[in-house]
């Protein structure tokens, strides 16, 4: 559940950019370099950070939906939706740990990125033997985020140190604003689970679903209601993006059709 939004943003973003952080690099364009690193961290953020939020509030919900049947039992679903949402926490260093690493590798420098990928794992494992008998699994999931966070916190800091900055003041103006935007969609989120839950059998799938669609339906409005009120220039060159595929893929079925009949 938590590998979606990495698979979809996270990893994606990071392959498709590598080429052309690779190209600046070796053309020794610094600030271009930057700048496309810059563009392309906030734009896996953007995506990111409020689907993190979403999943912590509606973990409960999701797990019920997804696996919330058979001998999957209530207890189940606890220890489940407990874990995923200390995997959510986590999901913005996810799922820029990839961009971070590639980064480096574009550099022509594949041993930094071993090397604190090595550091996190000793972290992962020495949390892992604090947090396991207090936490039981809940303390794997606490374990992994930690050692993620500080993975990437160390993947950032060392690559700042080779650059000037990395753009940092649209960074953290853009990590500012967006986090607002997701906290209030998660508050939305849950106020509607709230004004749902008495309308609907919550012993159901069907009633769990509806509370799960109405609420997510409810925060991603706000969601879309704040980067308008907070000018998100990511949520505009998405918006923009995909209206020109929405209309794109409209004109192309009617020069299909006008081909079919002839006119």
């Amino acid at each position: 559940m938590q590998g979606v939004p990495l698979g979809l943003f996270g990893a994606s973003f990071s392959i498709a950019v590598f080429p052309v952080l690779a190209s600046l690099a070796a053309k020794g364009e610094k600030e271009n370099f930057v700048k496309t690193f810059s563009v392309t961290f906030r734009q896996i953020l953007f995506f990111i950070i409020p689907l993190s939020v979403f999943i912590l509030v509606l973990r409960a919900q999701i797990v019920r939906v997804v696996l919330g049947a058979g001998k999957f039992d209530w207890e189940d679903t606890i220890l489940t939706f407990q874990a995923l949402g200390v995997f959510a926490l986590s999901l913005f260093a996810q799922g820029t740990i990839p961009l971070l690493a590639r980064a480096f590798y574009a550099l022509h420098d594949t041993k930094t990125p071993f090397y604190i990928a090595l550091v996190t794992e000793i972290v992962n494992i020495g949390a892992v033997l604090i947090l396991i008998g207090r936490y039981q699994v809940v303390g794997l999931a606490i374990a992994f985020s930690l050692s993620a966070v500080t993975q990437m916190l160390l993947l950032l800091f060392v690559l700042r140190s080779r650059f000037d900055n990395l753009d940092d003041r649209n960074i953290i103006k853009f990590s500012a604003k967006i986090a607002l935007a997701s906290v209030l969609a998660g508050l939305s989120i849950q106020l509607g689970k709230y004004l749902v839950a008495p309308m609907i059998d919550l012993d159901t799938f069907i009633g769990v679903f509806i509370q799960l669609a109405a609420s997510s339906l409810v925060g991603l409005s706000v969601f879309i209601g704040m980067c308008y009120a907070l000018k998100l220039e990511e949520f505009f060159k998405f918006k923009q993006a995909l209206t020109r595929k929405l209309f794109k893929g409209k004109q192309t079925i009617v020069e299909d059709t006008a081909d079919v009949s002839g006119i």
